[in-house]
Parts: C-alpha cells; structure tokens; sequence
C-alpha cells in the first residue's frame, strides 16, 4: 500500500531507481492502494536532469601528451599506509612513463627516500631507454619540493 500524495511519489520515484513517469502510471495499475492520480507529470527531479545532461569531454591538449618515451614522467608518492610490508615499508612512490604507460613502483620506509628511488629510477630507464627523462610532472607535494631534489632536476635538464 502506498500513499497518495507527491511526497509520496518522490520518495518512490527516488526508491525505485528514478523511474520515468509512464513506468510510474505502469506500476500504479498492478500495486494495490498505489494512487498517484494526484502526482503531476511533470515531475521534476533534479538528479535525472544531472546524470541526462551532456557534458563536454575536456579537449584534447597534444601539448601535453608525449609523443616519444621518457618526454613526460608523472609520479606520486602515496602512504602512510596503516599496515607495514613484510620489509617495513608504509609508503610507495610510482613513477609512470606517459608515452608508453609503463609503470615503477617502488616502496619506500619514509617519503624522505623519494629523492634517492626517483636517481634509481632515471638511471634504469635511461639506461635501458637510451634516452633522458625531459620532464618530471607530480602533484607539487613537499616530497619533490626539496632544494637537494630540484638542484639535481636542475642539473639533469628535467
């Protein structure tokens, strides 16, 4: 049994998944007591006009995408975690190459050992490249921020 009253309807309308109006009138006919006679057609429910309504993608900026390995490296240090690895690890730092997606990750005891994983990191791929890394994009966390850390980029043409 259901009450007869907009409220009523709304509060349906929300229970069963935002079903549109005509499925509503549908369902009226096969529930007992259910008489929304009273609801108008032309509910309006906010939820249903945000999740139909278009949005543009955001553009295509070539500018930022690498077009050869190594030309864009995105990192991010991520922790304290609550449960400590088997080697004492509670952080970890990723470092992933933006052209061909492939992705290090590396754990680490304290964020102060960014700077040290990120020269391991540069030399393997280097190495293994042949190429340099050109530029460093993270999200401007303290653990990249450090004088020591933006010297050696600096140093490195990064």
């Amino acid at each position: 049994m259901a009450k007869s009253s907009n409220e009523g309807a709304t509060l349906w309308h929300q229970r069963l998944s935002h079903l549109n109006m005509a499925s509503f009138l549908k369902l009226e006919k096969m529930v007992n007591g259910m008489n929304l006679k009273e609801v108008s057609m032309h509910h309006v429910c906010e939820a249903n006009i945000e999740s139909k309504h278009q949005r543009t993608s955001f553009p295509k900026d070539e500018a930022t995408k690498a077009s050869k390995l190594l030309e864009l490296v995105h990192n991010d240090v991520c922790g304290l975690m609550k449960t400590t690895s088997h080697g004492g690890a509670r952080y970890f730092v990723t470092f992933i190459d933006d052209f061909s997606r492939k992705t290090h990750v590396y754990l680490l005891k304290a964020e102060g050992e960014v700077f040290d994983k990120f020269k391991a990191y540069k030399a393997l791929v280097e190495n293994q490249t042949g190429m340099k890394i050109k530029t460093l994009q993270s999200d401007n966390g303290g653990k990249f921020a450090s004088k020591k850390f933006n010297d050696f980029l600096h140093e490195c043409g990064i």
